[in-house]
């Protein structure tokens, strides 16, 4: 485990000890949201993606309460007051990623929309690319609290991954409003696709964020 350079005393050794965990959690969800997006993608709703679900559930609900315990004990032991908000703020950005993923996940397993089959290997792709901006957001996070100024290599892979998701959005939508199928059903799928994408954002929004504390840092 990488270590932090803040401070030698025994309560931040904790909060970076709770801090890497929770980035380790952020990450691990989401592997399962992708290995569960592929699976219903290639399979439907099966025992596979019920186990996901779960896994993402229990990641989300650690990253809550780990959130909340760092926050507390930031400002209880006032700790890093220069750099405090930002470290609070980026732990709430990830932590709406995993809200997102769980949520989206939940209703998938509810609604079961049906994509269709041609379009597989595209969704597939988009989804990916999602999950890869969201990762080099948790990755360009740990470097922050390593070596700010090695944040920038990041960020610019991160807008790429976005911007890869963006490109597959509007061609997925494309083939959905260009199918003969009732436009409700259209809609449903759109608003699918518009979850995954919304992930994307937040996660480059983060990054720029992320690129901003780094500077703070770094002065």
């Amino acid at each position: 485990m990488a270590e932090f350079k803040l401070s030698p005393f025994r309560t931040t050794r904790l909060v970076q000890s709770q801090i890497q965990e929770f980035l380790d959690v952020v990450s691990m969800a989401i592997l399962a949201y992708q290995e569960g997006m592929i699976a219903y993608l290639k399979e439907g709703w099966t025992e596979t993606t019920e186990d996901k679900l779960q896994q993402i559930a229990a990641f989300e609900s650690r990253g809550d309460s780990l959130r909340s315990t760092i926050g507390l004990t930031l400002y209880s032991e006032m700790l890093l007051p220069d750099t405090s908000a930002d470290i609070l703020s980026l732990l709430s950005e990830l932590d709406h990623l995993l809200d997102r993923m769980n949520g989206h996940f939940t209703l998938l397993g509810i609604e079961k929309p049906e994509f269709p089959a041609a379009s597989n290997e595209a969704m597939i792709d988009f989804t990916c690319h999602a999950c890869s901006a969201m990762e080099h957001t948790v990755v360009a996070a740990r470097i922050y609290f390593r070596d700010p100024k090695g944040v920038h290599d990041l960020i610019h892979k991160i807008h790429y991954h976005k911007q890869e998701v963006e490109k597959l959005a509007i061609r997925l939508l494309k083939g959905i409003f260009a199918a003969q199928s009732p436009l409700e059903r259209k809609c449903h799928l759109r608003d699918h696709l518009l979850q995954i994408d919304r992930m994307a954002e937040q996660a480059d929004e983060t990054g720029d964020a992320l690129a901003i504390y780094a500077v703070k840092r770094s002065v």
